[in-house]
């Protein structure tokens, strides 16, 4: 898939809507997340279960707009 149409996709069903957009990777006994809402993206959120990453990058993410408003 080109790189113009995967950025067009993550566009049109998950940051026009609010949505956060998450990707984890399995690295055997560890998961690594990365959290993106189209304008703030966070990454080297690690867990010991793919949820915990999550969780963890959607605390930074939080954390991170919190931040940036003020």
């Amino acid at each position: 898939m080109p790189a113009w149409l995967w950025n067009f996709w993550y566009w049109f069903w998950y940051f026009r809507k609010g949505k956060v957009a998450f990707h984890v990777v399995d690295y055997g006994d560890i998961y690594h997340a990365i959290a993106s809402n189209g304008k703030v993206t966070v990454c080297n959120c690690y867990g010991s279960t793919r949820d915990s990453a999550i969780e963890m990058a959607a605390f930074k993410l939080k954390k991170a707009l919190e931040e940036e408003s003020g």
